[in-house]
């Protein structure tokens, strides 16, 4: 296990980067999300899978154990974050080697201290998605057997050179296994989406939706796109791209959207509240309000997990 640097690196887009994602412990200072809650991970793992204990990833690996041996040769993971998701690889034993990237080298840092922790051999690199560094030691034409980007691709720009780079680095056969946000681009959603999460705030009591600073949650309203900016330049960039560019270079094989669309802001830093017995209804309560919008058509669906495929017939 090693870090290393690509040498293609916008160090100011890093240092950025490094503000906004290098301190996982930032992001719950406030509070819990919505993924926090068992209830909430059980009801997507269900949408995703059709099994609520079966986690997207599980069933991604399941999948792709249906087609060929287990373990893979060789996997890499694009804007990994804290590196939970190569830690469950490994331990798994769903591949041999793994290779995680990152634009931020703070995190690549807590990502290393992890797997270092858990005995997990996995190599990691300081590198940028819009320019995979293809053709470097490591990363040449059908190195992997499988890349996954979960939670990260939707940070991309270069999306059509993303998965170019993609489909070069995979083998012929290889698998592409997505996890993201697809919603609107720089999260401009629609004002009927915008309604209904202030009216499920409002439908709650206040003991259930104040942060732990002591925030009362409510009279969302939709960031400027120069306020999404402002946290983080590459937030949803292209996010609405991510799916229909997908198949110029893959065939798709699963498409499962999943929830997300209300209560991934909804819960935000209020997570916690819903965690006591007291609470559990107005969870479930939300859990429903949520469904009855998607299966009415008066919401659509803002994350999705896609299993796509090079065509074996390629030749990078």
């Amino acid at each position: 296990m090693y870090s290393a640097r690509s040498p293609d690196i916008d160090h100011e887009l890093a240092g950025r980067l490094d503000t906004a994602w290098g301190d996982p412990a930032a992001w719950v200072e406030h509070g819990l999300q919505w993924t926090h809650l068992p209830a909430v991970k059980a009801r997507l793992h269900a949408q995703v899978s059709g099994d609520a204990s079966v986690e997207p990833l599980e069933w991604f690996f399941r999948f792709v154990g249906r087609h060929q041996p287990l373990p893979l040769r060789r996997v890499l993971f694009l804007g990994c974050g804290e590196g939970r998701d190569e830690r469950r690889v490994a331990a798994s034993g769903w591949a041999d080697e793994i290779v995680a990237i990152d634009l931020s080298s703070k995190v690549l840092e807590v990502a290393q201290g992890k797997a270092r922790a858990a005995c997990a051999p996995i190599r990691y690199l300081q590198a940028d998605m819009n320019r995979l560094p293809v053709g470097q030691d490591g990363f040449e034409a059908g190195s992997f057997d499988a890349v996954l980007g979960i939670s990260s691709v939707h940070h991309c720009s270069a999306l059509e050179h993303l998965y170019a780079s993609v489909a070069t680095l995979l083998v012929p056969g290889g698998w592409f296994y997505l996890d993201e946000y697809v919603g609107p681009d720089r999260f401009q959603c629609e004002e009927s989406q915008l309604r209904f999460m202030n009216q499920l705030l409002d439908a709650s009591p206040h003991r259930l939706r104040t942060t732990r600073d002591g925030q009362l949650r409510g009279n969302l309203w939709r960031p400027s796109v120069d306020e999404v900016v402002a946290v983080d330049p590459t937030e949803a960039v292209r996010s609405s791209e991510v799916l229909p560019l997908l198949e110029r270079h893959f065939e798709v094989l699963e498409r499962r959207p999943y929830g997300g669309a209300l209560l991934r802001v909804v819960l935000a830093a209020i997570a916690q509240n819903f965690m006591t017995a007291d609470a559990e209804p107005w969870l479930h309560a939300l859990l429903r309000a949520e469904d009855d919008l998607f299966r009415g058509g008066r919401l659509q669906w803002d994350l999705a997990c896609v299993i796509a495929r090079v065509p074996a017939a390629a030749t990078p």
